[in-house]
């Protein structure tokens, strides 16, 4: 064993000095018996010759190194134009990435869109879906109503929400609620309630027009902004969509609901299908026709001529002026018609540039446009595969 580079047996590099006179000793005497062999006389021995050594044969020189062969620089292949979803394109693999990412995404929620996103992928969640019935319906008031004092849109959106999660919509929750609304129903402060001489003249005063619902006195400045990220400031804009939004819950829950024929004719008889962003703000077209999307029966003309105007409106990139982009997606989604998939066809592209790296759409309303974008995309991918 060698420790530090110190061999396990050490030496000192000294003799021993008996050793060395014992050797002179016998050298003494192999010296003298010489002398007595050769009488006396000592022969020098004749020096040895010295052996002739052979010149070192001359190093060769190192050989140069071979040059290595120039290989031409592969040329860039582009890539597949199916694994580009960064790009925009708006191909199977890129829409099917994006999905994906959405889904992942909403899967780690433990809230109403993430219920949604476990649902329609076949997971299921009938312990969160339980979870979230259950908080809505205990804060569900006696009248029927959401929100203290009661509150048009809030009532409108929970009605909608119970709905997605299973309630029934002849179950005595919805009963209460549908009471409510239609109790709600050309009250004051509903939208065309009053008269003046300009309303009068642009006939949407109570004299023209009738069957929407009061989000609460006319002294009482409303605003709006829903989940999908739309708002609106202005007033009369505020209570109009408002009553749209609680007429779709409605009629989503019972469409057949002779009640609610007379909420239907008043908004169809509204002048503002044939043109895009006149009087009206582009908000209250697409609440109006997201509503009519549910009404029971055949497509109406009006419906025909909006999904006309809203058609003509749509940018080259895919949006529409004026207007949230998700809130016209959501309507979309709800209304089958030959020029809905035209139209989010041509809004896909924007949604594959505008999806965040962690999966979801948006800034503020994270939960519900992420919702909305994928199943926007899921459409487009059956779209793809019908088409192929």
């Amino acid at each position: 064993m060698i420790i530090y580079g110190v061999p396990d047996v050490l030496t000192t590099g000294r003799e021993d000095p008996l050793a060395k006179t014992k050797k002179a000793g016998a050298t003494k005497k192999r010296s003298g018996a010489k002398k007595k062999a050769t009488g006396g006389a000592a022969k020098k021995a004749k020096p040895k010759a010295k052996a002739k050594t052979k010149p070192k044969a001359k190093a060769k020189p190192k050989a140069k190194p071979r040059a290595k062969a120039k290989v031409a620089p592969r040329a860039k292949v582009a890539p597949r134009p199916e694994a580009a979803a960064e790009t925009g394109e708006v191909t199977p693999r890129a829409v099917q990435d994006a999905v994906d990412r959405g889904r992942d995404w909403l899967g780690e929620r433990r809230d109403y869109f993430g219920y949604l996103a476990r649902r329609d992928s076949g997971r299921g969640a009938p312990e969160l879906a339980w979870h979230l019935r259950g908080d809505l319906r205990a804060k569900q008031g006696p009248d029927g109503s959401w929100e203290e004092g009661g509150d048009l849109a809030v009532t409108a959106e929970s009605l909608w929400r119970l709905l997605e999660l299973g309630i029934a919509g002849d179950s005595p929750v919805v009963d209460k609620a549908l009471d409510w609304l239609y109790g709600r129903r050309d009250q004051e402060g509903a939208y065309g309630s009053g008269c003046t001489p300009a309303r009068h003249e642009g006939r949407i005063c109570e004299h023209f027009i009738s069957g929407f619902f009061s989000a609460g006195p006319s002294d009482e400045t409303q605003e709006l902004t829903l989940s999908n990220g739309q708002s609106v400031t202005s007033d009369a804009g505020a209570r109009l969509l408002m009553s749209e939004r609680a007429l779709r819950s409605a009629l989503r829950a019972r469409p057949a609901d002779p009640r609610a024929q007379a909420s239907v004719m008043g908004l169809r008889g509204l002048p503002l299908y044939l043109e895009y962003g006149g009087q009206y703000t582009p908000a209250v077209l697409v609440g109006a026709l997201q509503a009519l999307a549910w009404q029971d029966g055949a497509r109406c003309a009006e419906l025909e001529a909006g999904l006309e105007s809203l058609a003509g409106a749509q940018e080259e990139e895919g949006d529409w002026p004026n207007v949230e982009f998700f809130f016209v997606l959501e309507a979309l989604l709800e209304i089958t018609h030959p020029a809905t998939d035209h139209m989010l066809r041509n809004a896909a592209p924007r949604l594959l540039d505008t999806q965040h790296k962690y999966g979801a759409w948006g800034r503020r309303h994270l939960g519900a446009q992420t919702w909305i974008a994928v199943q926007v995309l899921e459409r487009i991918q059956s779209a793809m595969r019908r088409a192929r």
